[in-house]
């Protein structure tokens, strides 16, 4: 047994990859979600070994909480601060995070070369600082933060400044005057969980958007506002579904000792997305 711990999951597609997974390679295990309220995380964490599961996925708001609470850290995870995979061993919870291996997977599948350029990203949270690492990694020249509250952005740049010195890491406020940077960026990545929709406006200008540039939304599923607008002004756009299947690939691989079938995972994610299983979520 493994599966996703979250709270307001209803929109995840996790189970169907994975379980796709499962079934493909005629494996005797299943994926479920695991719905936690903040309140409860830390005896939701210490049952995983008590009821036999291998590990589990944690997503919003948990990450940061399970890196806490994880008996060891390993890899991004310590680098990170935040664990999006957890395995079980020997009783004890080890924390991973799958979530730069997603975003490089994403980047590269999408054809965005990030070499030498400079990106803007909104938002500070635990899946901005996968990206944030991703982004060094493949070579990003400058990262402006930008968060409407920025002693996150701050808190950051703080954490990743000795892990990705070759990237430049510029903070800034989350409203449309320290929006003005994203017309000097050529890529954009949304980590918010806002989409641009009635309701979930982002509070940027949305002039820097022009023909050329690439925005990247992590939500995934449904389009969002964001990348509909952007795609009609002439940007190359890509939501988080990339992301999604290859840091889910990278999780299945931690649990089980296996290389994933990517392929199936990819399938399996095409079909629940036609079926409309779920809102557009990161």
């Amino acid at each position: 047994m493994v599966g996703i711990i979250g709270h307001g999951i209803s929109y995840t597609l996790s189970p169907a990859l994975h379980n796709a997974a499962f079934r493909a390679l005629a494996m005797n295990w299943v994926y479920v979600p695991l719905r936690v309220k903040p309140e409860h995380v830390h005896a939701a964490l210490r049952g995983l070994a008590a009821l036999d599961f291998r590990g589990a996925n944690v997503t919003v708001p948990h990450k940061v909480e399970a890196a806490r609470l994880a008996d060891e850290l390993r890899g991004e995870a310590a680098v990170l601060g935040a664990a999006n995979t957890l395995v079980v061993e020997d009783g004890r919870l080890v924390g991973h995070n799958t979530d730069p291996t997603g975003f490089q997977g994403l980047l590269r599948e999408a054809g965005v070369d990030v070499t030498g350029v400079t990106v803007g990203l909104l938002g500070a949270g635990g899946a901005a600082r996968s990206v944030v690492l991703a982004l060094a990694r493949e070579g990003a020249r400058t990262v402006y933060v930008l968060n409407r509250t920025e002693s996150r952005a701050l808190e950051l740049r703080e954490r990743l400044k000795g892990v990705v010195a070759s990237t430049e890491i510029r903070v800034g406020k989350l409203d449309k005057e320290g929006a003005k940077v994203l017309r000097d960026c050529q890529l954009v990545v949304n980590c918010t969980p806002l989409s641009g929709d009635e309701g979930e406006e982002l509070p940027i200008d949305y002039s820097f958007l022009d023909e050329g540039k690439w925005v990247i939304d992590l939500k995934y599923g449904r389009r969002s506002a964001l990348l509909r607008f952007a795609a009609q002004r002439g940007a190359r756009v890509a939501d988080g579904g990339g992301m999604l299947i290859h840091q889910a690939a990278a999780s299945f691989a931690l649990w089980t000792e296996k290389p994933a079938p990517l392929e199936v995972m990819r399938e399996a994610y095409r079909k629940a997305v036609e079926r409309g299983d779920m809102e557009a979520k990161r």
